[in-house]
């Protein structure tokens, strides 16, 4: 089997991204707190002056969670590639590694829409819920499905090493 090298490489460039991303959200938070300084640079939407400071942290708690969900899950996919190149399929941690991204990544897109809502309800002082279906690969439905498929690819992994381990041991 040829190692998925188009794909080690695509997976690499969103993590960097990824992470160099929530680095830079976190220093800016740091930063912004801190020292008490408008970092209006960052965001364009301004929060209302009459907003509870819990809410705020809270949205920004749950935003942090759900991006390092996601820089995490993109780790463990990573690993999980890099694996492959060992031509050896259906181990245990390859297994645990396609379930545990799989709920990472379903983490992070349930976590996104919540913060949506939040902050819809919270900032706005609307509710909205708002689960159309984008044709875009952003989108909540896809992102969703993708998190599921690799928790399902994870037990059809899990099968194939049992079937392979009972063909290991017939003669």
């Amino acid at each position: 089997m040829r190692p998925p090298i188009l794909l080690k490489t695509i997976l690499d460039i969103c993590f960097i991204f990824s992470a160099f991303s929530l680095v830079v959200f976190l220093i800016s938070l740091i930063i912004t707190f801190s020292t008490g300084t408008d970092l209006s640079f960052v965001s364009i939407e301004k929060p209302p002056e009459n907003i509870n400071n819990f809410a705020l942290w809270g949205l920004i708690l749950i935003e942090v969670i759900k991006t390092f969900a996601f820089v995490y899950g993109l780790y463990v996919l990573r690993k999980l590639i890099r694996s492959f190149f060992g031509n050896k399929l259906y181990t245990k941690l390859q297994i645990a590694s396609l379930n545990l991204s799989g709920r990472l990544i379903c983490l992070s897109v349930i976590l996104g829409a919540v913060s949506e809502f939040l902050k819809a309800m919270i900032v706005d002082s609307r509710i909205e819920l708002n689960f159309g279906f984008e044709f875009s690969f952003s989108s909540f439905w896809i992102i969703l499905a993708f998190g599921i498929f690799l928790i399902f690819l994870s037990k059809v992994f899990e099968n194939a090493r049992q079937l392979k381990q009972e063909n290991e041991l017939t003669i």
